[in-house]
Formats: C-alpha cells, structure tokens, sequence
C-alpha cells in the first residue's frame, strides 16, 4: 500500500474543481427544491415518501441502531457514486442533484411548519462534517469519469492509479468522518435542536 496516498491532503487540491462543480449542483438544485415546493406544495409533499419510509425503518431502533443505520446508509451510498463515477461522471451528477432536491423540498415543508432555526439547528451539527464527505465522495466519481471521457478522446491518463488513489482517500478519510457524522447527528443534534428550539427530535 502507498502511504502518500493514503496521508496526503493534497489529494484534495487535485479535485478541487470536481468539487465545486458538485457543490454548486447541490446548493443549486435545493434552490430549486425550496422553489418547485413554494410553487407546488403538494408535490412537494409527495416527493417526502422516500424521507418518511425511512423514518419509519429506523424510528424502532435504539439509538445505537439509528447510528450504524444513519453511517452504513450514507458510506455506503457514497462509495457507490464514488465507483460509478466511472461512468462519465453522471450518476453521480444526478445524485447530487436529486438529493439536493429533496432537501429542498424538506426545509421548505419543515421551516414552514417549525421555523427556519429549526430546519437549521437538525442539518449543521453533523452536516458540516457529512455533507463535505459526500460531495468529495461524488466529485471523486466526477473526476474519474472525466478521466475516462478524456482516454476516449485518445489523451494519456493513468485511471487505474488515480482510482486506487480515490478510493483509498474514501476508506481513509471518508468513511471515518461519516462514521463521526453519524454519531453526531444521532446523539448531538437532537440536543441542540432541542436548546435552540425546545423540540425534541
């Protein structure tokens, strides 16, 4: 195993541009959430079922469940558009939108129902660390996507090596980072939505 690569941040300078283009495709398609919602609150109601199925999945869980629950589904989730970026980086393109979507169908319904601070106060604490680990894990798939568009156009590039190197950064930074994410959002976040809003979730 090649330590550079598992230890160098700088890996991170290499997919800074993947990187913004996944968080402008985010920030951008939760806009459109939050307008699509305003303009039609009923569809936008209909687009939570896939929220509300999996809240029924983990309401019955101890805490402990709730967490491996909330880290397996998200590791896993972002490897799978980590690895599927091979395909000319679309899927994961589509992820991003799609999910950036939902959460913007989510704050619009549930700001409106609870407050802004509310809808605030249940995305920061674990999402500051969640959220960039999901758009490395897509721009990663963005770039190796590129790659491969660009070896079709007959250039010189070593994808083998730069997905060693992707991967290797998921399992080594990634994934522990979401596991940590985890563990906030099931045993912080409920605290702190309840000291800024007095709900508990």
């Amino acid at each position: 195993m090649n330590v550079k690569y598992v230890n160098d941040l700088s890996y991170l300078k290499d997919i800074k541009i993947n990187f913004l283009v996944i968080t402008l495709v985010f920030f951008l398609s939760t806009a459109l959430g939050v307008f699509h919602s305003s303009m039609d609150p009923e569809y936008a109601m209909q687009s939570l079922d896939e929220v509300s199925e999996l809240f029924d999945i983990i309401k019955d869980l101890s805490p402990i469940g709730i967490m491996l629950f909330i880290f397996f589904n998200n590791a896993i989730k972002s490897l799978i558009i980590l690895m599927l970026g091979i395909g000319f980086g679309i899927l994961p393109l589509l992820f991003i939108a799609y999910n950036g979507y939902i959460i913007g169908v989510v704050v619009y319904i549930v700001s409106g129902e609870y407050g802004f601070m509310y809808v605030l106060s249940a995305i920061l604490p674990h999402g500051i660390i969640e959220l960039p680990m999901v758009f490395i894990s897509a721009a990663i798939g963005l770039k190796m996507g590129y790659l491969l568009f660009s070896s079709i156009k007959g250039q010189s590039v070593d994808i083998k090596t730069e997905f060693s190197r992707g991967m290797r950064f998921y399992f080594y930074r990634i994934m522990p980072l979401l596991f940590v994410a985890a563990v906030v959002e099931t045993f912080v976040t409920p605290f702190v939505v309840a000291v800024v809003t007095g709900v508990w979730i």
